[in-house]
């Protein structure tokens, strides 16, 4: 089970993955997630943001592949 600390570009709207963990362990974030320091650059419409609010993501598979 992959999991994403994800945020929404309030620009465009898309899905940002900010941070991601790999495993079976499913207490990875027991507790609220904390905002990150600084703003955030979409990687689609290049806006400069601050994230109103992070949410966490699951998926049984990598949301990007790596080459």
């Amino acid at each position: 089970m992959y999991t994403y600390i994800c945020c929404r570009c309030t620009n465009c709207v898309a899905q940002i993955a900010l941070e991601e963990q790999s495993g079976s362990n499913t207490n990875l974030f027991r507790g609220p997630v904390r905002p990150r320091a600084g703003r955030e650059a979409c990687p689609y419409c290049r806006t400069v943001f601050a994230p109103e609010t992070y949410y966490v993501a699951q998926s049984e598979t990598p949301l990007l592949q790596r080459a």
